[in-house]
């Protein structure tokens, strides 16, 4: 006797959804060479079993894509091949890999852009953020290079996303990844109970001062070339504020007047130096923007026995940065601009304007609601 098993399986019950792509095209933010960015069409492919699909609602410029559109590199890192830009991003889960437990079909997300490798000595240490071969949504760190998300409908592993409250404001979640790396920058500076010095109002720079407030600094500066960056910042968060001339002026003006750290974000050179002058012995300087190369007065930094870091990316800081970040709707004034998904060098150049924009976003209003 033949006994023949009948199961009857309701598809729309399940929050799996079986890959069936056949090559679907999407557009996709793609650089190709120092001012060369061009909206090129890719093809989707298959979910891996661990992967999600996402459907791209935000995504922050941030400086290195904009290094990346100027100069086609950010430091040692250089554009060899055509690559997806954009790491900062908020989306929709469009559809999970058969293997994936956590993330379902229409959960609003945060995207850690973050794949350090697990194994190298450094991650096996716990600091994954220097992994030895880290990979990180749109770098040019390694070849091949590791594409972006700043195309229709991303792919990433499903432990990048954070699943956020079904409310949340993907706006403001898209914020999450610059304040992580502000976030760890106040963490390593230990800026409890001190007098912090911010040197560089930009997106980073902004959220660094309002990082060093929330992890307890008794009093935070902000200082920039520009009073137009100083007077958003005020706005956003409370610290005070001065040129960047009048920084060794505050310091000259008492005994008492120095900074316990500096969260050097302006990537400046002369802000460096100037963050050797003014810390007090003892004192240390976290260094979180690029540098270009200059000469430095180093030697104050045996003198004074200052304590110099870099403050590379987070370790794993981001999903309190995204908790934070939704407990601030007031950080959506640092969004200056948002242009539709698909505008490509107006975006990238309204960037570039620093006295006008402080973080300009891109936004797919098919799943940004």
């Amino acid at each position: 006797m033949v006994v023949t098993w009948r199961v009857d399986i309701v598809w729309d019950l399940i929050n799996i959804s079986v890959s069936t792509n056949d090559g679907a095209s999407m557009k996709a933010y793609v650089i190709h060479g120092p001012k060369d960015l061009r909206i090129d069409e890719r093809t989707e492919r298959d979910l891996a079993a661990d992967e999600v699909r996402l459907g791209l609602a935000y995504g922050g410029i941030c400086g290195s894509d904009m290094h990346y559109y100027q100069d086609g590199k950010v430091g040692h890192s250089i554009v060899r091949d055509p690559m997806v830009l954009g790491h900062e991003l908020a989306a929709l889960v469009l559809e999970v890999g058969q293997d994936v437990k956590d993330v379902s079909v229409d959960d609003r997300v945060a995207i850690n852009p973050s794949l350090p490798c697990g194994t190298c000595i450094m991650c096996q240490q716990g600091e994954e953020n220097v992994c030895f071969n880290m990979k990180y949504l749109g770098s040019a760190a390694k070849q091949p290079h590791t594409h972006g998300a700043f195309e229709e409908r991303p792919v990433v592993k499903d432990h990048q996303c954070v699943v956020l409250p079904s409310n949340a404001n993907l706006k403001l979640a898209a914020l999450a990844e610059p304040y992580a790396i502000a976030l760890h920058a106040a963490n390593l500076g230990e800026v409890a109970g001190k007098r912090v010095l911010v040197t560089g109002a930009g997106t980073i720079g902004t959220l660094a001062a309002v990082a060093a407030l929330d992890q307890g600094a008794s009093e935070v500066f902000v200082s920039d070339v520009h009073q137009a960056a100083l007077e958003r910042v005020r706005k956003l968060a409370d610290v005070q504020t001065l040129t960047a001339k009048a920084v060794e002026e505050f310091v000259d003006s008492g005994e008492d007047k120095f900074f316990d750290v500096v969260l050097e974000a302006s990537g400046a050179p002369q802000a460096f130096n100037t963050a050797l002058k003014v810390l007090i012995p003892k004192g240390r300087l976290i260094q979180v923007g690029f540098l270009a190369p200059a000469e430095l007065d180093m030697n104050l930094i045996l003198t004074k026995e200052l304590t110099v870091k870099g403050a590379y990316r987070f370790l794993n800081e981001f999903e309190k940065a995204v908790e934070s970040v939704l407990a601030k709707p007031e950080l959506l004034g640092a969004v200056s601009a948002t242009y539709e998904f698909g505008v490509a060098d107006e975006a990238f150049e309204s960037s570039l304007d620093k006295q006008k924009h402080l973080k300009v976003m891109i936004q797919n209003e098919n799943y940004a609601s």
